[in-house]
């Protein structure tokens, strides 16, 4: 009888567990009623803002524009890049030379993230750094690609892959600045 207790208690904690539920006082924000998230201080075109909102709206979080109940600070640094792939460049004539080119990135950003109850003017979290990345690949001569490489899409050179890849990098940070607000205990 105890062994059948003991194997039903392990499922039961199992399933809990394999749906996501775990012990604990709940989401840090679940306490609060909503949270106004500003414009992000370095983000000139707004696309960081932009999913920021999105990405806590997405985690039932109430947003609201001006009066939450806490307040979200965010100063984004400006993103940087690192090459780390190399190919060897090619001539017109398509005969490989010794000069090596960069064809792969990656660019990061890092934005630092406070937390305040504006009721209090308490500071609840941060100020943390919180760092995001991701790699792209580009075209480093666009003088060699043929036309059919060329139909078949995604040249680009390393300063319109270098805008377009802050896209999936201001979502991928979004996503972690989400997670360390709502489940920080």
């Amino acid at each position: 009888m105890l062994i059948l207790r003991i194997k039903i208690s392990l499922l039961v904690l199992f399933c809990f567990t394999s749906c996501g539920y775990h012990m604990g006082r709940g989401d840090f924000v679940s306490s609060y009623s909503s949270i106004t998230i500003p414009y992000v201080s370095g983000d000139n075109q707004g696309d960081l803002t932009t999913e920021i909102i999105k990405a806590f709206s997405q985690s039932g979080v109430s947003v609201s524009g001006c009066c939450g109940r806490l307040l979200l600070e965010i100063c984004l640094f400006s993103p940087n890049d690192e090459n780390i792939g190399y190919t060897f460049a090619y001539t017109e004539d398509g005969t490989r030379t010794k000069i090596v080119a960069s064809n792969e990135a990656r660019i990061s950003a890092t934005a630092k993230v406070t937390l305040i109850d504006q009721c209090s003017g308490r500071r609840l979290l941060g100020p943390c750094s919180i760092t995001a990345y991701t790699d792209f690949d580009f075209e480093p001569d666009l003088s060699t690609v043929n036309s059919h490489d060329f139909a078949l899409g995604q040249l680009e050179m390393h300063p319109q892959a270098f805008d377009v890849a802050k896209h999936p990098l201001y979502r991928c940070l979004a996503e972690k600045i989400v997670d360390y607000v709502v489940h920080n205990w």
